[in-house]
């Protein structure tokens, strides 16, 4: 059975509806893609997520694993909308994958995986729809002149359900 060697949960801005997971060492974003799972696109050492949902942020879970998880965990917080797991490689002198948040910039995840390699990477996605409503439901309670506006920029950020996403690396056999 597999165990979980380390998990880091943080947040990410959904700049333009994307995010991305990068090898901080390679730097290089979504060299030569070689999968895409519809809203996944991996390069060799990134992940670029795409969203149809126009939330601003979102839970982001990572974790490394020492062989393949088990299903995505039933933790009352909803089901699983998508499962998708594709490739990437990382270089890891220092191990981190940094979060590119488009125009937004980066963002360091507080995430590092153990070692240099290829990985499996799944990733699995929540709540999107759920959080654009609610969002959608706030701005309907403003003028749409007043958006910009603080108060609504406050109520926003108070809205409890959030876009979420679990990310799970484990090492690729040699192929």
């Amino acid at each position: 059975m597999s165990r979980r060697l380390t998990a880091v949960t943080t947040t990410t801005l959904l700049d333009h509806r994307l995010f991305e997971l990068v090898d901080e060492d390679h730097g290089e974003a979504l060299e030569a893609p070689h999968r895409t799972g519809g809203w996944v696109t991996a390069g060799r050492s990134s992940v670029l997520v795409e969203t149809p949902y126009d939330n601003l942020d979102a839970i982001l879970r990572l974790e490394e694993w020492d062989g393949e998880p088990g299903p995505e965990p039933d933790d009352d917080r909803g089901p699983w909308d998508d499962v998708v797991t594709v490739g990437m490689e990382c270089s890891c002198r220092n191990g981190t994958i940094g979060i590119n948040q488009i125009t937004a910039g980066w963002d360091d995840s507080g995430f590092a995986l153990s070692r240099p390699g290829r990985y499996h990477v799944r990733l699995a996605c929540r709540n999107g729809g759920a959080a654009e409503q609610a969002y959608r439901d706030v701005l309907a309670t403003f003028d749409e002149a007043d958006w910009n506006g603080a108060a609504c920029a406050q109520a926003t950020r108070a809205i409890a359900v959030k876009e979420e996403y679990l990310v799970r690396f484990w090492p690729a056999e040699t192929d």
